[in-house]
């Protein structure tokens, strides 16, 4: 029988955290508290950020944060001390905190390596309450600049792209937003996403913006670069994997590691 498609209903954070069984809510109330008192720099993101601007909630079995490589270590070292399991997954972005089925993922980069977090993940962060916690989450430009490069065939943030920009009527720092990606035909191809699905929003687009990088990317048809030069593994590193191996394309910006086995920053 096939699956019945995930229902996204409209519901505020409060009721979404309310949704929580028992455990998980205490272990994730723990979790903010220790790292609040840890006094490493982090932000929340993932379902509970994604709720917070748009309504739509994802049952979950993990939270996510964003912090620093250089915060990873000491980080891991509070939990540790709490009695939590810790492993860093991949040195190149990502550690996690467990008290199984329960977990939560310390990101310090991301996958494509394509966006930095930096000090302006936490300068541009928002206050934000979960169950009971006082903390903060990620800013609306550097949630979308997370989402912008998740396009494989197993998973696809396009459409939280899109809803976030509904959330905000159109109302982000698009310069910014455009700093944080470092490249603009990603963000034009998601503007013009947002175009496709909202029709009637057009009026929430950038639409100078999309003038410019169109015009930029009309520019590149006239002098093509490197034939060799490639982008596809900052999108799907799986699916585009033959393009490197048989047809010797060369990925722009290979990911590389930022931490080592300690989680001590490279």
């Amino acid at each position: 029988m096939p699956t019945a498609p995930e229902q996204h209903v409209p519901i505020s954070l409060h009721q979404a955290a309310e949704s929580l069984n028992q455990e998980q809510a205490r272990l994730f109330a723990d979790w903010l508290r220790l790292m609040n008192g840890s006094g490493v720099p982090y932000v929340v993101s993932g379902a509970f950020a994604l709720c917070a601007y748009t309504s739509i909630w994802r049952d979950t079995k993990d939270m996510d944060i964003f912090l620093q490589p250089k915060s990873l270590k000491p980080a891991l070292e509070i939990m540790a001390k709490a009695g939590y399991e810790t492993e860093i997954t991949d040195t190149h972005w990502l550690a996690k905190v467990y008290q199984r089925p329960y977990f939560m993922d310390l990101i310090f980069s991301l996958p494509s390596n394509l966006v930095r977090i930096d000090d302006e993940w936490f300068t541009h962060s928002r206050p934000l309450e979960i169950l009971g916690v006082s903390t903060r989450m990620v800013g609306p430009e550097e949630l979308v600049a997370s989402k912008v490069h998740v396009a494989r065939s197993d998973r696809f943030d396009g459409a939280d792209i899109a809803h976030l920009i509904r959330s905000q009527e159109g109302r982000l720092n698009w310069a910014r937003l455009r700093r944080i990606l470092g490249d603009d035909t990603i963000l034009l191809w998601h503007l013009l996403l947002f175009n496709f699905i909202y029709p009637g929003h057009t009026d929430w687009l950038p639409q100078d913006l999309m003038v410019e990088l169109f015009d930029k990317v009309r520019t590149t048809w006239k002098t093509p670069g490197d034939p060799a030069i490639f982008f596809g593994a900052a999108i799907d590193p799986h699916r585009f994997a033959v393009d490197q191996e048989r047809w010797e394309y060369r990925n722009v910006k290979p990911s590389q590691p930022l931490v080592n086995e300690k989680g001590e920053a490279l």
